[in-house]
């Protein structure tokens, strides 16, 4: 009863720990172990990792259905607009600039769409951290709900990819969309 069993070291650096750990070791001798944080949460960091990695996922497949929203949306108006884009051609309007239009229609949709979600995103996680949405069991998890940290660097490139795709997505219709014969779309007209 009267042996000490445990010492424990509160650090003013945080991320010290493992250099801290090393040192207490040689300290201590080999009869004695030293631990930090870092080992003793090993699991929950992996399992964070882990969450990461499929928050990932689950955005670029949240990305890639709305890729094909606009492309969709930019092949059925091409079809739709057929004779309209071959009678400005035979005006005079430019392949290029035909190829603008159709580019620039499936990045504006791209740009609400992102500016939407983040700002959806933003206001969730900022009301789902402010009125603790996600209650825990603190026994278990030490922490009695689940914090909401928005950080502008995933808005960063979360946007940045989401414009990417939309992108990608203009580019099949709005070359499609050149390919039209003004001659063959105003044969019966």
């Amino acid at each position: 009863e009267d042996v000490v069993n445990a010492v424990e070291l509160r650090l003013d650096d945080l991320y010290a720990a493992r250099e801290v750990t090393r040192a207490v070791e040689k300290i201590a001798g080999p009869k004695l172990a030293a631990t930090n944080w870092m080992e003793q949460n090993r699991q929950i960091f992996n399992a964070l990792r882990m969450e990461r990695a499929v928050t990932v996922i689950t955005i670029g497949l949240i990305e890639l259905v709305a890729a094909l929203n606009i492309f969709i949306t930019l092949v059925m108006m091409v079809m739709e607009k057929y004779r309209d884009i071959a009678v400005l051609i035979s005006l005079g309007a430019r392949r290029e600039q035909i190829r603008r239009i159709f580019v620039y229609q499936g990045m504006l949709i791209g740009a609400v769409g992102t500016a939407i979600g983040l700002a959806a995103g933003y206001v969730l996680a900022f009301l789902g951290d402010r009125y603790r949405w996600v209650r825990l069991d603190e026994e278990v998890y030490s922490l009695s709900f689940v914090p909401f940290e928005p950080r502008w660097v995933d808005g960063l490139w979360i946007a940045a990819a989401a414009l990417l795709v939309s992108f990608l997505a203009t580019l099949y219709p709005s070359r499609s969309a050149t390919r039209v014969a003004p001659a063959e779309a105003l044969r019966y007209e």
